[in-house]
């Protein structure tokens, strides 16, 4: 009796067989190894594809509205399983596609085994195409909730405690920038509930916060951060002594706070991103109070805010803007500095000069320089921040 004809299946039919199987998938290609563990959604392991030395930054989606799919937050690197089946072998798509027919036994099936496969794949079609529409209602609701919380901050934040956090810890005066960025709002009671890993201890209530709107290219809400404030042992306020005094409430990928316009040539308020002339640069940092301290400095800039390291790359620009400086933060790690060179690879390929600042005045990222600037400037001692990017 001869073997049963090899069946031809489509790219998307093998990756339906593989969603189907994505609890085996994600186990057979980024195996298990120590700390890795489960949490929600997500499997939490080391990268394949590249020397990962701790748990924490890769992930494979087997369950939720991103089952199928995985990040690497540490390189910004994302994909399908047929994705992570290339990432382990180190291979090309095709290569793994044949890997991928290999290992859910495709290459000489019966026709029960073809019905039975069609039939799983179809469920898994289904299931997936139900988990992206939630998915999408889902985003529409946290776009929407986003929207409705900054909202409903208070707009001037002159005289809150948003200025005095910024004064006092930041070592950025609004007030010498003769105005406030109207991506910024004060909220006195934004609800939180975090639980701090190390000791399980729960914090839930209410704070006072400042809120910055994260908006897409066309300027659309995409999501909303939030920094809960407190008072410190000092009197003077600061961060929330919560496990996480900064987050996010949305999805935020590709989009930014758009903190400051710049000067136009009459030394008034630049024009909106939308409009602006070709030629144009953007200084693009991670945090707000990073912005903030760009616009200290180079009041003149037009500056954004992408919120971490990892959304660089995704940041979406104007074709006007053909020069970009990315503020990123002195930081050794290697992964890290990855994450940024792929930026800079990214925003270069869509025809932009692209440069890095990295602060070598003291201190972490650019606000450390501010603040040591001001400090040196007090003593009168002849400490220099150069003003232009490298």
């Amino acid at each position: 009796m001869s073997a049963p004809a090899r069946q031809h299946l489509t790219v998307d039919e093998v990756k339906d067989l593989l969603h189907a199987q994505r609890h085996q998938v994600a186990y057979a290609y980024a195996p298990a190894t120590q700390g890795s563990y489960t949490d929600g959604d997500g499997y939490w392991t080391l990268n394949p594809g590249r020397p990962d030395r701790s748990v924490g930054s890769f992930v494979v989606w087997v369950e939720g509205t991103k089952a199928g799919r995985w990040n690497d937050y540490a390189t910004g690197q994302h994909g399908d399983l047929l994705d992570l089946i290339a990432l382990n072998l180190g291979c090309d798509l095709k290569t793994a596609f044949r890997e991928a027919r290999s290992f859910l036994g495709l290459q000489a099936d019966s026709p029960e085994d073809v019905a039975r496969r069609k039939a799983a794949a179809e469920r898994a079609r289904q299931e997936k195409a139900e988990a992206e529409r939630r998915g999408r209602e889902e985003l529409k609701k946290s776009r929407k909730r986003a929207f409705a919380l900054w909202l409903s901050g208070q707009e001037r934040i002159a005289g809150t405690p948003v200025e005095a956090y910024l004064r006092d810890r930041r070592g950025v005066d609004l007030r010498q920038l003769g105005h406030q960025p109207r991506a910024l709002r004060f909220h006195p009671e934004v609800h939180f509930n975090q639980v701090d890993p190390a000791s399980g201890e729960v914090f839930e209530g209410k704070g006072p916060a400042m809120l910055g709107l994260i908006t897409d290219l066309a300027g659309n809400a995409l999501a909303c951060h939030r920094t809960w404030l407190a008072i410190g042992p000092d009197g003077r306020w600061d961060k929330a002594p919560l496990p996480k005094p900064k987050m996010v409430l949305g999805k935020y990928r590709g989009g930014a706070i758009r903190i400051w316009r710049g000067l136009g040539p009459r030394g008034g308020r630049g024009v909106p991103l939308s409009e602006v002339e070709p030629g144009a640069r953007v200084y693009l940092t991670e945090g707000i109070e990073d912005a903030l301290s760009v616009a200290m400095l180079l009041p003149h800039a037009r500056i954004m805010a992408a919120i971490a390291n990892t959304n660089f790359a995704n940041v979406e620009l104007p074709p006007a803007v053909t020069e970009l400086v990315i503020v990123a933060d002195q930081d050794a790690d290697p992964d890290v500095r990855a994450v940024t060179d792929r930026a800079v690879q990214v925003h270069a390929r869509a025809g932009r000069t692209v440069r890095v600042w990295r602060n070598s005045h003291g201190g972490k990222d650019i606000n450390d320089a501010l603040r040591q600037r001001r400090a040196e400037l007090e003593r009168g001692t002849d400490g220099k921040l150069e003003k232009e990017d490298r």
